[in-house]
């Protein structure tokens, strides 16, 4: 439908242009956004690389690469525009207190100067970074934030969506390694959040992070999960941030993609025409005023004499903005307000437009001959009739109006140490420190091999025959063994026993002819040197008396003597106890899966039975190595984490303030010097740590705060102890009305996370 009425409200549109200028540790980069009619786009950007550290390089460099930055993403605007109003992103360290330092500020308003730029405000990139997650996450970020450059790394810890600590340093062996050396650093005692956020890599690190084995020294509760934010995601988070405090509604849909804040490459960083392509446009809509819709505070519309060229509530908006040379400190961009004296402006006009859309219709129906059917004074009913349906549209916002208020708290930790028994026989009884166990067993097959460290001689006897002569008046017997001493020393043995005869008679000259009798004889002991020569003479050592010798009239032969490896008793206790050792990782493991996700075995089995083994040699058989294979059953306590949490509670409950409670889904558990009483007891240390939380009457809360203002309730709440952060949703959430909690209670839902 053509209204008539609505013609005078056309408007003569002039664009504004903003420049966005994010300041990294190695590079920078120009961002220009056009905003029309309350709706922004992207029309240019550049990154420029700075040769070092932003905070090294010379004035004259640093003027250079931005004014090439902001000339290549001009290069779009229509001829004779330059963008003068600035929007800043700088590093956490170059503030302080929400404040640039002075050191940082005299740069930045001496780039200003320089290249002709009117500052209207600036944003830390890390927090930047950390409010675009927030929104798309829906709660407050956690994390750590790891800004990862060409040289080095800068470390933050986000807590609650707010920056706690930040440092920085060269890249040191690998950037994980790195990031755990800067983290023993930090100067927070508290738990680390379990989180780390990668950004700016032009590579995914997550794989590297994944397998970093991270430092005991870290308090972390669990292994961190790591995410890696996509390229040109922090320029993203700071034109999102800029847009948000400057009053625009950023819509989704519209949204670049990250790739489209491209890195540096002089050929590819800017179109021909300087003009991102169609698909990596950024829409930014800006929430609007009634006069943006043709109606004004305390006017007439039908008397209403409308200029081409309305004042753009924009640049009134600006003109309130503290510019460098009207103050030595650069703020924060400020927020849009006062949208509640708007809500009552568009409620005026709503009724005066009402009221003249019903006349106006009225009079185009009469011009065209509908009078007939409709009289022109009936028409007059459609007045009151808008009226009630706008009333009833209000009055329904009202009544169906949803807050969900999301409390994040900052918990304390409390950290205890107990003694405690792990009994098979008893039930959990947290006043005796008992908690119940349960005996668990498991059989595993392996073989585990030692070298041999036994030594031993082996080799032949020298053997031979020798003559035995007997010059005694009577017989003389010598038995199997009889010891035969040669000169050097050295002895051998009958092989058999033999008997000697006594001497007969005497010669007419008194010369005794002895008795003799050939015998076999062996070496006492193994070696080559019982090889004796022939015509070697031996005693007898039984016989006290040098009238019965011995004499081999050949040499001896066949003595030999080498030293060989075999297996010794202490091979055999050592190897039995090495298969024990070897296979009790795996029967741990194997153990706690069968006992299921839901039971935990205790470090320390009670029981280690090697049985059914097997040998690849005996003790003393010669071998360079002994291999053992057996079986080996393994017994231990586990215990159910429903009991351990039973006993958990009774002991915290009596060692916690009664203003705080517990957060039992953040309580970390440490069995520590486990000692075996007997096959059916185990004695443990617990370490215990639990996070505490203040105890919050969510009914009360919700009494004190329906009705009142989003601000208000937000300081109602900040007022309660260890409020991290509120963040307030409303649902609808429609512009200029006013933000006010619903007045139902049913309509207030409270979500309070760690």
């Amino acid at each position: 439908m053509n209204l008539p009425f609505f013609k005078n409200f056309k408007k003569k549109i002039i664009p504004l242009y903003f420049l966005v200028l994010v300041l990294r540790d190695e590079k920078a980069q120009a961002v220009i956004f056009e905003e029309t009619e309350g709706v922004a786009k992207i029309i240019g950007q550049r990154e420029e690389h700075f040769s070092t550290s932003i905070d090294e390089i010379s004035q004259e460099e640093l003027l250079q690469k931005l004014d090439k930055a902001i000339s290549s993403a001009e290069s779009p605007l229509p001829e004779n525009i330059q963008t003068q109003k600035t929007i800043f992103g700088v590093k956490e360290s170059w503030t302080d207190h929400d404040q640039i330092k002075k050191e940082y500020l005299s740069k930045l308003k001496k780039t200003s100067e320089e290249l002709e730029l009117v500052p209207i405000g600036f944003l830390v990139i890390s927090q930047a970074i950390s409010h675009l997650l927030q929104k798309e996450e829906g709660v407050p970020v956690s994390a750590i934030l790891v800004e990862i450059n060409e040289k080095n790394v800068i470390v933050t810890l986000l807590r609650a969506g707010k920056s706690i600590e930040s440092k920085s340093s060269e890249i040191h062996d690998s950037i994980p390694f790195t990031v755990d050396t800067l983290l023993k650093h930090f100067s927070s005692s508290e738990i680390l959040p379990s989180r780390i956020i990668l950004f700016n890599g032009k590579k995914d690190l997550s794989q590297e992070f994944i397998s970093h084995t991270w430092s005991k020294s870290l308090p972390f509760l669990h292994l961190p999960q790591i995410t890696n934010l996509p390229y040109g995601f922090d320029s993203k988070a700071v034109l999102f941030g800029a847009a948000t405090q400057m009053g625009f509604a950023i819509l989704e849909k519209d949204m670049p993609k990250e790739q489209s804040i491209r890195s540096e490459s002089p050929e590819e960083m800017q179109a021909p025409d300087g003009e991102l392509p169609e698909n990596e446009t950024q829409v930014i809509s800006k929430n609007l005023g009634a006069q943006n819709f043709g109606f004004a505070q305390d006017v007439d519309i039908a008397k209403m004499e409308f200029e081409e060229t309305p004042e753009n509530p924009l640049e009134k908006e600006e003109r309130n903005l503290i510019l460098p040379d009207e103050a030595d400190e650069m703020h924060p961009i400020p927020k849009s307000s006062n949208k509640f004296k708007s809500f009552l402006i568009f409620i005026k006009n709503i009724f005066v437009a009402a009221k003249d859309f019903a006349f106006a219709l009225g009079n185009k129906l009469k011009t065209k001959g509908t009078t007939s059917r409709m009289s022109y004074g009936k028409l007059s009913i459609l007045f009151p009739a808008i009226l009630i349906i706008i009333v009833a549209l209000i009055a329904s916002y009202f009544i169906f109006l949803k807050a969900t208020i999301t409390i994040t708290l900052e918990p304390k930790i409390s950290e205890h140490a107990k003694s405690v028994i792990f009994s098979t026989s008893e039930a959990t009884d947290p006043s005796n420190n008992i908690i119940k166990g349960q005996l668990a067993s498991i059989s595993e097959d392996g073989s585990v091999s030692t070298p041999a460290t036994g030594k031993k001689e082996v080799g032949t006897n020298a053997k031979g025959s020798v003559t035995i002569f007997n010059s005694l008046t009577e017989s003389k017997t010598l038995r199997e063994g009889t010891v035969l001493r040669s000169p050097n020393g050295l002895e051998f043995t009958l092989d058999s026993q033999i008997t000697i005869n006594a001497v007969a008679s005497h010669s007419a000259d008194e010369t005794v002819t002895p008795e003799k009798v050939t015998a076999n004889v062996t070496a006492a002991e193994l070696g080559k040197e019982f090889n004796l020569p022939s015509g070697t003479k031996f005693s007898v050592n039984s016989l006290d008396t040098s009238e019965v010798v011995a004499k081999n009239d050949n040499p001896f032969s066949g003595g030999t003597k080498k030293e060989v490896t075999v297996i010794s008793k202490n091979d055999l206790v050592n190897l039995g106890d090495n298969l024990i050792r070897q296979l009790e990782g795996k029967a741990k493991q194997d153990l706690q899966n069968q006992l299921g996700q839901d039971t935990v075995l205790l470090p320390d089995f009670v029981a280690k039975n090697l049985s059914k083994q097997s040998l690849n040699a005996k003790v003393g058989d010669e071998a360079n190595q002994l291999t053992l294979t057996g079986t080996v059953k393994y017994q231990g306590i586990s215990y159910a984490k429903n009991e351990l949490l039973t006993f958990i509670k009774s002991f915290l409950s009596k060692n916690i303030p009664s203003d705080q409670e517990i957060d039992y889904n953040n309580i970390k558990t440490t069995v520590l010097s486990v000692q075996s009483k007997n096959i059916e007891e185990l004695n443990a240390n617990l370490n215990i740590k639990a996070l505490l939380l203040p105890k919050i009457d969510k009914i009360k809360l919700v009494k004190d705060i329906k009705g009142k203002s989003v601000k208000t309730s937000s300081d109602l709440i900040y007022q309660l102890p260890q409020i991290a952060d509120v963040v307030i949703k409303l649902s609808p959430n429609l512009p200029f009305l006013p933000k006010n909690l619903p007045s139902r209670e049913e309509n207030i839902k409270i979500i309070i996370s760690p």
